[in-house]
Formats: C-alpha cells, structure tokens, sequence
C-alpha cells in the first residue's frame, strides 16, 4: 500500500482543520441541546457532524497514517488547551485503533469504513474520561482557572454504568448516522464530480 506523499499531506491537514471544525460546532450543538454545560453530548454532536468529513478523506486519500493524522491533530488541541495528558490520550489511542479497522478493509470496505469512523469517534471522550479517572484533580485545575463551585458542580459527569451506557450509544448511533451520510454523499456527488481523481 502506497504511502503518505506531501500532497496527501497537505489534503490531510485540510480535512483535520474540517474535521477540527465539526468538533467545535458538535460542541455547540450539545450545549444547545443540553444546557447542563457537562459535556455529555459532545463527542456525540463532534460524530454527527463529521461523518462526511471523514468518508471523504477516506476516499480521497485511503492511505495508512492519514486517520492517524487527524487523531494527532485533535491530541495536540487538548494538550494546547491546557487538559492533562489522560485527556489526549483518547484522541490518539482511538486514532490508531480507526486507522488499523479502516486499512484492514484497505480504506474500501464500506462496513471497515463505517466501523472506523465509530471507532474514531470515541476520541472526542477526552475530558469526559478526565474527570471520571481524575476527578479531584479536575474540579482542581477548574477552580485554579477561576470558574465558581457552582459551576464546577454542574460540569461534573458522574462515572456511572448508565452515564457510560448512554454515552457510548449515542455516538454510536450518531456516527452510524453521519458515516452512512458520509458514505452517501461520496458516491453521490463527489465520485462523480472527479473531486477523488
């Protein structure tokens, strides 16, 4: 299998600064949807949106290390962002796991495809993954970046089975839903437009 060229590079990067974007507009999505501000529905706004973003950098690119690109570009958002390292960890943990489903499929199999976008997915789960492992150190660097008790009350997700259950199916669900679209959207409009030649 080929490997990485500048120009697939250069594509890469584009499509990670688009899938940076569907992070941040998933985020803000959520917070309309949840106003509690915790976070809950993050990682699931980020997966539906993104879909297409990744079927289409898949099908443009479809070569080892560009998944795994992108998952370091979101690790290097939350290590700048001031989060402490188990909460970029998933970001790259998730993006390797997604590359090795996706290049067993050779990046054509619709289902490997589907699954690694899934996969992929679960790297946005980074703070939320913080404050279950490192609770009191969390709250702590919280306060230390002056948000009030109050707030820091209300963020706060539990580390329950339920709260693990339902945020694992809902972006399993919303990935489902936007990998699909994604996938609809290349052999709809972009195969045929020659954007993948």
């Amino acid at each position: 299998m080929k490997k990485l060229q500048v120009k697939d590079l250069m594509v890469t990067g584009a499509f990670a600064a688009l899938y940076f974007v569907c992070v941040g507009l998933g985020t803000l999505l959520s917070l309309v949807f949840d106003r509690s501000g915790n976070m809950m529905y993050a990682p699931a706004g980020a997966a539906l949106l993104a879909g297409p973003v990744y079927m289409l950098l898949i099908a443009k690119v479809g070569k080892p290390g560009s998944i795994s690109l992108v998952g370091a570009v979101m690790t290097c958002f939350f290590f700048l962002s001031g989060y402490m390292t188990v909460a970029f960890l998933p970001s790259l943990t998730f993006g390797l796991l997604a590359e090795m489903v996706a290049k067993s499929g050779h990046y054509k199999q619709k289902w490997f495809n589907l699954l690694s976008y899934i996969v992929f997915s679960f790297g946005n789960l980074g703070p939320i993954i913080l404050m279950w492992l490192m609770r009191d150190a969390y709250e702590a660097s919280l306060l230390a970046r002056g948000k009030s008790a109050e707030y820091v009350a209300r963020v706060m997700l539990d580390f329950t089975p339920g709260n693990v259950f339902w945020l694992s199916t809902t972006i399993i669900l919303t990935a489902l839903v936007s990998g699909l679209f994604g996938q609809y959207m290349v052999k709809r409009y972009f195969n045929q437009s020659g954007f993948l030649s």
